[in-house]
């Protein structure tokens, strides 16, 4: 995966096809979480622009819980009437968001022209936002899912994925054993478990974090020629 850059075009990125075939699958996964648990209705998604209302019921699912965040802490009626209100244009949103990147990075949609060197993945300049948004949210649901709870845990797994956790000799052990070790308390993932997932959590943090750079620097030239 390399960084984006603009272009005239857009934004653009080169990824592997196995890169934008997972994304674009933890992306669906997250929207069908999403609309779920947050009791969207099934059209919702597809009219994002429809105002909705009337769901005051609180996410059961954690993950869902940081993307639907309580409005008010120390005010559950402001709360509840908040989210009674708002609650589903959110949801709905952020399901058509997570959606539309999907659509953009999946390789079945746009099919990959040259395996061996990775494929381009195009982000509009218009739509670039809601692409950023997307990856917010997908990495948020991974965050929960791997227990990372502040920036300490976050560097703690960046370490962990960027080293392999393990050594190939401990690899070939455990193969030999059958054991892959004891679960993550936080997690619940074994080692070669909470490596893949957290793989992916970097992975899309790096995209973003290259997107919205480039977002900014084209913010900032726009802004240097008004």
């Amino acid at each position: 995966m390399t960084p984006f850059r603009s272009t005239p075009a857009g934004y653009v990125a080169t990824w592997e096809p196995v890169e934008r075939e997972v994304l674009a699958r933890v992306a669906r996964d997250v929207a069908d979480l999403l609309s779920a648990d947050s009791g969207l209705p099934e059209d919702a998604a597809e009219s994002a622009e429809v105002a909705f209302t009337g769901v005051a019921r609180v996410p059961r699912d954690p993950a869902v819980q940081r993307l639907l965040p309580d409005a008010h802490r120390e005010d559950e009626e402001v709360a509840a009437e908040f989210r009674h209100l708002t609650q589903t244009d959110l949801a709905a949103g952020k399901v058509a968001r997570l959606r539309g990147f999907a659509e953009t990075v999946d390789p079945s949609v746009e099919p990959v022209t040259d395996p061996g060197d990775g494929d381009q993945v195009l982000v509009e300049r218009d739509g670039a936002q809601d692409f950023a948004a997307a990856l917010t949210d997908v990495r948020l649901v991974l965050a929960e899912r791997l227990g990372l709870d502040d920036d300490g845990d976050v560097e703690r797994l960046h370490d962990e994925v960027m080293s392999g956790l393990m050594s190939e000799d401990e690899d070939e052990d455990e193969d030999e054993d059958g054991d892959d070790g004891d679960p993550d308390e936080a997690s619940g993932f074994d080692a070669e478990q909470r490596v893949y997932w957290g793989g992916v959590f970097v992975a899309a943090g790096f995209a973003q974090e290259s997107l919205m750079d480039e977002l900014l620097a084209d913010l900032r030239a726009r802004r240097g020629t008004d």
